[in-house]
């Protein structure tokens, strides 16, 4: 594994593949998660996994990852402490194998850094009715959970445990939140995490010099002020503990 630092606040992860007929792009954005705007950024992640500028629906996405021997993309929200991390990634096959010498890797890049970096958006903010589509799906996911007695005891146990501190900011969002959740609440989630996010790419059995280049020129003109990572902290009686 080698890890470079491209801008700050942006890294790049290599993994060797050679063993594998596949390759990979994943690109992940670390950012403080806030209890104001939690349920917005669950909806965020549903809604730019729909489809981006150059294929602005699940149709056209389909038709483009199908034309590319049939990759798969997927987006996601995670947990990482206090954080939260926006993922995309996609997978395909490499470069080698393809019947007509295709560059898969930058089309692969193309799409993956579109879905984060070029959205499909209507009149400045993101398009109404993937928005209302995606907020009751969301909302339907959080009745399950609630419906569930193990998530719900799970749910509970950790409002007990965190309290009111950021790591008890619930990663779904807040059923009774969802009707707020409007395009113009979705741009404003989206364009502080493209600011205060922590970037890294990790890419397997690509060329890393192509998805670097095409990285930083998506991120040329993004107004960016990249936040620390949230690290855990030791009670200060283990402090001298030698692990």
């Amino acid at each position: 594994m080698e890890r470079k630092q491209l801008a700050p606040g942006v890294c790049i992860t290599t993994l060797d593949a050679s063993k594998f007929n596949r390759c990979r792009i994943t690109l992940h954005l670390r950012f403080p998660a806030k209890r104001e705007s939690a349920t917005d950024a669950a909806v965020l992640a549903l809604v730019l996994e729909r489809g981006y500028a150059a294929c602005p629906d699940m149709t056209a996405l389909s038709r483009r990852l199908a034309e590319l021997y049939g990759a798969d993309l997927g987006v996601d929200l995670a947990s990482a402490g206090t954080d939260r991390v926006l993922s995309a990634d996609i997978c395909g096959i490499k470069d080698a194998y393809a019947l007509a010498g295709e560059n898969l890797t930058a089309a692969y890049a193309d799409i993956v850094f579109g879905t984060i970096f070029d959205p499909y958006l209507v009149d400045g903010a993101f398009d109404p009715e993937a928005v209302r589509i995606e907020t009751e799906t969301q909302a339907r996911r959080l009745e399950a959970e609630f419906n569930s007695k193990r998530l719900y005891c799970v749910r509970q146990a950790r409002r007990k445990f965190y309290g009111d501190t950021p790591a008890g900011i619930e990663l779904g969002g807040y059923p009774g939140e969802l009707v707020n959740v409007t395009p113009q609440s979705l741009k404003a989630e989206y364009d502080r995490i493209l600011s205060t996010a922590y970037i890294d790419v990790m890419v397997q059995g690509v060329d890393e010099a192509r998805v670097a280049d095409m990285l930083l020129k998506k991120l040329d003109g993004i107004r960016r002020d990249p936040q620390p990572v949230c690290r855990a902290r030791r009670h200060a009686r283990h402090a001298a503990a030698p692990f």
